[in-house]
């Protein structure tokens, strides 16, 4: 080997090791936080396989949950859809908090690589005979930092209110809800006409955006956070328990200005729909507003999946021989897609939506509550 060949081969082994360094930097740098001591609970995982999870719809075989004090932490910020189940009330409360079925998959979390909390739950569900458990090492902060938008609790959004700090409060339902009433200093900016009204969002990307709507079942305040974050704000909130938890702690909000008490008449009689349905060749076409990976998670026997935003184009095509009904998961959406559909053809008789709250529960079942008034 001559002099040029060696200077050559040694080099290119130089080359490949800082590729390699490089290369290994990388993936420290961009791996969820893992924990190996006497207390760690063996299953960790990182932030890609929790935000596949910490969406809705719901996954109705995994459970996300925050071991974490509910008062001092949970209400100030959490990863969302996780449910509230202090390490320190573990034994008093996960009978009636967690799954029955074992192979249902926990994942726990709390403060970060240096919180034992979510081990020593996930411990104790894995001893309760629970055989698919895991722990989210990195917790809240690993969420936050790595771009996932958090929850709020209602205690927590009233004390931010309380404390007077530059936030925008923004009502996701559609505007004949908000009218109704709403959270104080809320505005309306109706998830369906985002684009049309992002002007009413502050110019300052850095300002606090707190997003809510009709409760826990209700994706249009994520849908709105995703949107808002996309236009490059940079700090978000969605207050999941929406306005029926804040009427639940702190009494109902005053309807908005001048408006007229909510107009019901074209709300369906529960009673007659679910009536309907159960003849197996209903007298009525149910259309599901809901947003399609919603309606793929399951709907009512013969509903037809017509999102609010396409109501528009596809209502005039639509068979009008018998009544038409919308429904969605809370009456909020359900509500808009017939006012929207009384604008466009409003000589029409047919159209009606169930004013109610509504558990998917897959394979064409259902659980209905009417929305009390």
């Amino acid at each position: 080997m001559n002099r040029i060949q060696f200077v050559f081969q040694k080099s290119l082994i130089f080359m490949m090791l800082g590729v390699l360094v490089v290369t290994t930097g990388m993936n420290t740098a961009l791996a969820s936080p893992t924990v190996k001591t006497e207390w760690s609970f063996p299953v960790q995982i990182g932030y890609e396989e929790v935000a596949k999870v910490a969406r809705l719809p719901l996954s109705p075989d995994t459970m996300l949950i925050d071991s974490r004090p509910y008062e001092g932490r949970y209400v100030h910020g959490y990863i969302p859809t996780a449910v509230s189940l202090p390490d320190s009330a573990f034994e008093k409360k996960a009978k009636d908090i967690l799954p029955e079925n074992k192979q249902a998959r926990l994942i726990f979390y709390c403060q970060g690589p240096d919180c034992v909390l979510s081990h020593s739950s996930a411990h104790r569900a894995q001893k309760m005979g629970y055989l698919n458990v895991a722990v989210y090492t990195g917790g809240l902060p690993d969420w936050e930092a790595s771009g996932g938008i958090p929850a709020l609790g209602v205690e927590g959004l009233k004390g931010i209110l309380e404390k007077n700090e530059q936030y925008i409060l923004v009502d996701s339902r559609p505007a004949n809800k908000f009218a109704e009433g709403s959270i104080p200093t809320a505005i309306s900016i109706p998830d369906s006409k985002f684009n049309e009204r992002k002007g009413m969002l502050p110019a300052d990307k850095g300002v606090r955006l707190i997003f809510f709507c009709g409760g826990y079942d209700c994706i249009l305040s994520h849908q709105s956070a995703d949107k808002a974050r996309a236009l490059g704000y940079t700090n978000i909130a969605i207050a999941e328990a929406g306005y029926p938890g804040w009427t639940k702690i702190y009494g109902s909000g005053a309807a908005v200005g001048q408006a007229k008490p909510a107009d019901t008449s074209g709300a369906y009689p529960v009673i007659e729909f679910e009536k309907a349905l159960a003849t197996g060749q209903p007298a009525i076409m149910v259309i599901d507003v809901r947003n399609p990976a919603e309606f793929a998670t399951g709907s009512m026997p013969g509903a037809v999946n017509i999102t609010v935003e396409e109501l528009e184009k596809k209502l005039p095509n639509l068979p009008l021989d018998k009544p038409v009904v919308f429904v969605c998961t809370t009456g909020s959406r359900s509500g808009e897609a017939y006012y929207m559909a009384m604008d466009i053809l409003p000589a029409s008789k047919n159209f009606f939506y169930l004013e109610a709250s509504i558990k998917f529960l897959g394979k064409g079942k259902y659980q209905i509550s009417p929305n009390s008034k």
